[in-house]
């Protein structure tokens, strides 16, 4: 029978029994009617011949090996590489459940057949245990309500029945899309984007998107372990962090989308102040002196588009500590910030053990 899904897998730098754990979860599938690429973007170690080793016994994963270009262009490779109708995302140290191919693909056969995108929930492990995300909902097609708000969340969060919902909208890893709509709306990955590139890629997929479907079944497991890229200190997340920005200001401006989502912009510009502030002026690995390193914070913030955020930024769906962080903004309290973001790390890396 002809595949009818392909699952892309970026693949650099991940720990041998992350990556071999990955691979086999994917290929642990009650079905064949799959195929599976995994893009070696270059990476120095042993992940290429480890891909390899796979490909030669098993006919349903093909290797693309690539020059470093990062994750979005290895994705974007996958992308191009894939010829079934459908595509999906699986990141190298995560894994999924060994019914998750067979479910999808009995949606896509079945009611989800005319769905531009399917969700699904996913777990958030970590070395503790495990954190289901849902929709909490039947499965079936998603409302027209809760389509809008799938729409707006990859610009801040989710609002489902008038309450934030963690339940990722920006993540790509629990979502399965239709090839058409990525290829007819010429939606890719941006190579320059090397944080918040899969929000990104959602913010404009689901903005193009007619009908999206929703399976209520646990299929996909997140590792959320304390060596992950999205802990690690980051020089680069300033000028990465304006990428994002400038692009969802022309996604917003491409699908004419109202104030109200302009506003949960303002909101996640402030929130990604943190961030910036987390992983590179306030991280323990940046060198510089506690006075520059709030001094070169007071430039950032007294920059556009931040300041422009900070004095708009309105939502009653902020949580009290990003109130309190965008209070402490306004009133120029950067000591204060430093405080908040050692709180959060220190809680942070206690959740982790």
């Amino acid at each position: 029978m002809e595949p009818l899904l392909t699952i892309i897998v970026p693949v650099y730098k991940i720990k041998e029994e992350y990556l071999r754990q990955s691979i086999e979860s994917m290929l642990n599938q009650n079905s064949e009617e799959y195929r599976i690429i995994l893009v070696d973007d270059g990476s120095p170690d042993n992940c290429g011949q480890i891909c390899d080793e796979y490909a030669s016994k098993n006919k349903i994963i093909q290797v693309i090996h690539q020059q470093n270009s990062g994750v979005s262009a290895a994705r974007n490779s996958g992308i191009l590489q894939a010829k079934t109708p459908w595509i999906t995302f699986v990141d190298p140290d995560d894994w999924i459940e060994p019914d998750t191919v067979s479910t999808i693909l009995d949606a896509i056969k079945g009611d989800a057949k005319s769905a531009d995108i399917i969700m699904f929930d996913y777990s958030r492990e970590f070395e503790n245990g495990g954190i289901v995300e849902s929709l909490n909902i039947g499965s079936g097609f998603c409302d027209e309500e809760l389509l809008k708000a799938c729409r707006h969340a990859p610009f801040f969060k989710l609002i489902q029945n008038g309450k934030v919902n963690p339940y990722s909208l920006r993540a790509i890893w629990n979502k399965v899309y239709k090839r058409e709509l990525i290829i007819n709306n010429k939606i890719l990955f941006i190579p320059g984007a090397r944080r918040g590139e899969d929000l990104l890629f959602n913010a404009d997929a689901f903005n193009c998107a007619k009908k999206v479907f929703y399976i209520n079944r646990l299929f996909y497991h997140y590792r959320c372990y304390s060596e992950s890229t999205t802990n690690k200190f980051d020089a680069d997340i300033v000028s990465l962090t304006k990428i994002e920005i400038e692009e969802l200001q022309r996604q917003i401006k491409k699908h004419n989308l109202p104030d109200s989502v302009i506003n949960s912009l303002n909101c996640r510009i402030c929130t990604r102040l943190y961030s910036c502030m987390r992983l590179y002026f306030f991280h323990e690995n940046n060198p510089l002196p506690k006075k520059e390193k709030i001094a070169e914070v007071k430039r950032l913030v007294e920059s556009e588009p931040f300041a422009s955020a900070i004095k708009k930024a309105n939502s009653e769906y902020l949580s009290l500590q990003e109130r309190i962080f965008i209070f402490c903004l306004r009133k120029k309290l950067y000591n204060l910030c430093f405080l908040l973001v050692k709180v959060r790390d220190k809680k942070f890396s206690m959740k982790l053990k």
